[in-house]
């Protein structure tokens, strides 16, 4: 008796073990990746609801007595346009600052900004907001405070319009 294999049998095998290796990949990215999408912060300043960055910067005030200045530029707050980031900080040993926008009620993706030094407690930076489907839309810009500490956050409320 003669043995005889199946010429598709190895072709099998190869595409289900790229298939765990792909899947491994994936999981391993992701696991990596986490806590820079979702970073664990140690403070986060209560939201002001009468902040209004269309008529000026506004300032979030921490348990401890820090507080975050923040500003948007120009103040029409227009998407798919280069905006300028200002923030100033008191009362923090700064590392690094980001402003991260999301979407309050839908998800917009990943948008955040690093920014840069360029005085004592002075952050400037470039961020952009992309093109919603939405004529409206309400915005969250977390200003993210790294320090040695951890992580503070000040969130900052407002809104696009598209005509």
């Amino acid at each position: 008796m003669t043995e005889t294999s199946s010429p598709g049998r190895p072709t099998v095998l190869l595409w289900a073990i790229a298939g765990v290796l792909l899947a491994a990949v994936v999981a391993v990215a992701l696991y990596k990746a986490w806590p820079l999408l979702n970073p664990t912060l140690s403070e986060v300043a209560p939201l002001d609801p009468s902040c209004d960055l269309r008529s000026g910067p506004c300032e979030a005030r921490f348990g401890g007595g820090e507080s975050v200045r923040f500003a948007i530029e120009p103040r029409s707050i227009p998407v798919v346009t280069p905006l300028r980031l200002v923030v100033q900080t008191a009362g923090f040993d700064v590392r690094a600052v980001e402003v991260d926008f999301a979407g309050v009620d839908m998800n917009m993706g990943y948008n955040r900004a690093g920014l840069e030094a360029v005085g004592p407690g002075l952050y400037e930076g470039q961020g952009t907001l992309p093109v919603c489907v939405r004529a409206r839309m309400e915005w969250e810009a977390r200003v993210l405070i790294h320090t040695a500490d951890g992580i503070s956050a000040a969130p900052f409320r407002f809104e696009t319009r598209r005509d």
